[in-house]
């Protein structure tokens, strides 16, 4: 065989591998997802069903986010398994608080790089209207008024007693007094106006003093695991709006220092002269 010839078969080869690199290379994850109906009410068992392509060697999970379109809002997270065929499968019960208002909820659905989403409805049991023709008027958001002022939506299923909002401006925290009963969460939608995050546009979060890092955040929404037994959820960010009584603290300060500012220049005396 002379040098030309292998040089040929060189380049062939060459060209093969190469081809099958790229190949292999090229592979990417798919994900589908459905759900049994479109419109359910809340009493009802949302059941999704889904398939992904190709299996994750890691055995990495799906993970399952459901949404609130108005109050927009997290309404629920999950973690679910994909077995040998690439299928998966997991329900959603439509009876808690934080499925409680008659809107549209997206169901996302993430596998490594891909992702999908579902859109159903809530309504009452004697609403049938469909997604496309729905007229109806969206609950207003629920807020929760702080004394200092400013709004706060969230959902707490891990108590039946509502929860007490304190914002401390020294610690750059805000402060959150439960009575925990059971194993749930707290769902928490955060406004610039109380608390702002860090650089980063994350929040460090302690319950009972201890940090905790298995909660979410989606934007501005945390969702905290609580149980029973639980007593304070801190949220700490990097400003914090002063309760009144702080703010009231500080206008007497600079008050005073006017009065005994004005009161030098003028050579006035606050106590009367005989």
């Amino acid at each position: 065989m002379n040098i030309s010839a292998i040089c040929v078969l060189v380049g062939i080869l060459t060209m093969f591998t190469t081809g099958i690199t790229s190949e292999a290379s090229a592979v990417g994850f798919t994900i589908t997802m459905e759900t049994d109906k479109d419109v359910y009410d809340h009493t009802s068992v949302i059941t999704v069903t889904g398939h992904v392509d190709p299996i994750d060697t890691n055995g990495s999970d799906v993970t399952i986010i459901v949404e609130r379109t108005d109050p927009s809002g997290i309404a629920g997270i999950a973690q679910v398994s994909v077995n040998s065929n690439g299928d998966f499968s997991t329900t959603v019960n439509t009876a808690t608080n934080s499925m409680k208002y008659d809107t549209v909820y997206l169901i996302k659905a993430q596998y490594v790089d891909a992702e999908t989403t579902v859109s159903i409805e809530l309504a009452d049991v004697d609403k049938t209207y469909s997604l496309e023709t729905s007229t109806e008027a969206k609950t207003e958001t629920s807020l929760q008024e702080l004394k200092s002022g400013g709004p706060l939506e969230y959902d707490l299923t891990c108590s039946s007693m509502s929860p007490t909002f304190w914002p401390n401006a020294d610690d750059n925290t805000l402060e959150i007094s439960i009575e925990g009963t059971n194993d749930g969460v707290l769902t928490i939608t955060l406004y610039e106006e109380i608390i702002k995050p860090f650089d980063d546009g994350t929040f460090f979060v302690f319950v009972n003093g201890e940090e905790r890092q298995d909660f979410v955040q989606d934007g501005n929404t945390l969702i905290i695991p609580c149980k029973a037994g639980d007593e304070k959820i801190e949220i700490v960010g990097s400003w914090a709006i002063p309760e009144f009584g702080t703010i009231a603290a500080m206008i007497l300060v600079v008050a005073i220092v006017a009065i005994i500012a004005v009161s030098a220049k003028t050579k006035l005396s606050l106590v009367p002269r005989y």
